[in-house]
């Protein structure tokens, strides 16, 4: 979430070392025995199915899902915070589906398997002279998963990865196969954004662009400054974001452009230690949150870094934290920021973690968070050992008066009723659901909340 100079670090360190004095208690790992145990990246959410199995292809999955009895989910790369995979009965990883499958060079098409990680999928369209139109910043999602929830980057003009979809490949519960691309409409746009309730992704196939290069510069400045750069600039810049501290009132700006210069040397990696460090003293000693604020975003190396593409988007997360994300109309997007950083200064909230603040364009998916109008969205982050409902609880009503859609992958307290009100295309995606899985095989407890099913 941000680089660090590493000659700075030690000073940063003991100053809060010094400001915290206290002792900070070690991570625990869960022991699941022999039962098999499921837990997302930040542990919020916790499953021990009755099943777990790793297809390698679709005759396996197919057979997979004859035999399943109860709920089916699939997990993937488990940085989902919402609900979505849980289930008591039987869950699939597709880890061993994945790869780059082929290739259009004249298309510009590439075809993965649903398992592939972003990272190695961006890789591997360099390999072919090609690149994802646009990525997230953390590459360890797999490419089924984030085009499920609509996973995205920032860029007025550039789409998430769901409308970057030329085509997938979508088993059914009952194993049927379907070749799906944008002539077959209403269904295409439902499947590019399923929240795995339609059926099991086994192929996507995105419409790339010439693989290009980028050079991100990294700069420290005042929140205000940093909204006003935001106003000015979005729409004149390739990629453009900010991280805000609003008890301390200052922001770290990302500023992407594609570029021909030289690639800058390899950065030293940075562990996350001091953002762990500065999470753990602002938890037990919240009084000091504005002033640690300040002095992380001091301490922040402002630095331009050149490379391919998806070397320069990926970033290191090695800090856990829960999330939640609203996606606000465009031109109200700094009014809700302002908003809400104004709640947390004026409560005096116990969080240390900046909220990220990114533009993304529409697109053509029935629910997905950008449908049909270009988006704000605003990323509240709580560090994993910190109680998150608080944070979450005072921020979310301000979302939802913007308007606000809410991320399928990260937490929110929305359902079926008030989610109509901002998704026009709900209804018809719960009725194309229910034609393809009108037993609800894939609908656990969270997905039947939020698209209104009864209890199963």
């Amino acid at each position: 979430m941000m680089t660090i100079n590493l000659q700075r670090r030690a000073l940063l360190k003991a100053m809060m070392l010094g400001a915290g004095a206290m002792a900070l208690p070690g991570r625990l790992l869960a022991n699941a025995g022999s039962a098999l145990h499921w837990q997302n990246w930040s542990g919020n959410q916790v499953a021990s199915p009755e099943a777990m199995h790793f297809p390698m292809d679709e005759d396996a999955l197919r057979q997979i899902l004859k035999a399943a009895s109860g709920t089916v989910r699939v997990f993937g790369g488990s940085h989902s915070f919402s609900g979505l995979v849980p289930t008591d009965h039987t869950m699939i990883s597709l880890e061993g589906m994945s790869g780059m499958r082929r290739h259009n060079a004249d298309a510009l098409t590439a075809s993965f398997g649903p398992g592939t990680r972003i990272g190695m999928a961006s890789a591997q369209n360099w390999e072919i002279g090609q690149s994802f139109m646009n990525e997230p910043d953390i590459n360890l999602q797999s490419l089924a998963g984030a085009v499920a929830t609509s996973t995205h980057g920032t860029g007025t003009s550039l789409p998430s990865l769901s409308g970057m979809l030329a085509g997938m490949r979508l088993m059914t519960v009952d194993g049927e196969v379907l070749e799906l691309s944008e002539a077959d409409g209403d269904l295409f746009r439902a499947a590019c954004a399923s929240l795995g309730a339609l059926g099991i992704v086994t192929e996507l196939t995105f419409k790339n662009v010439p693989a290009y290069r980028l050079q991100d510069e990294t700069r420290v400045m005042g929140l205000r400054d940093a909204m006003d750069l935001m106003e000015r600039e979005h729409d004149k810049t390739r990629n453009l974001e900010f991280f805000a501290f609003p008890r301390g009132e200052t922001a770290i700006v990302k500023i992407t452009r594609t570029t021909d210069e030289p690639d800058t040397p390899p950065a030293e990696a940075d562990s996350n230690e001091l953002l762990e460090l500065a999470s753990d003293v602002s938890m037990k000693a919240p009084w000091l949150i504005p002033a640690i604020q300040k002095a992380v975003t001091f301490f922040v190396e402002e630095e331009i870094r050149r490379g391919p593409a998806h070397v320069i988007y990926a970033q290191k997360r090695s800090v856990p934290f829960n999330e939640m994300e609203y996606t606000v109309p465009l031109d109200k997007g700094l009014e809700c920021l302002e908003e809400v950083c104004a709640k947390i200064r004026n409560d005096r909230m116990n969080v240390f973690f900046p909220i990220e603040f990114r533009y993304t364009a529409a697109d053509n998916s029935l629910i997905g968070m950008f449908r049909g109008r270009p988006g704000a969205s605003i990323s509240v982050h709580q560090y994993h050992r910190q109680e998150y409902n608080t944070l979450f609880n005072a921020v979310e009503p301000i979302m939802q008066r913007y308007e606000g859609r809410p991320h399928w992958g990260k937490l929110h307290t929305m359902d079926a009723a008030s989610l109509a009100n901002v998704h026009p295309g709900l209804e018809t995606f719960r009725t194309l659901r229910r034609q393809l899985d009108p037993q609800g095989k894939l609908l656990n407890a969270h997905l039947r909340h939020i698209l209104g099913e009864p209890a199963a």
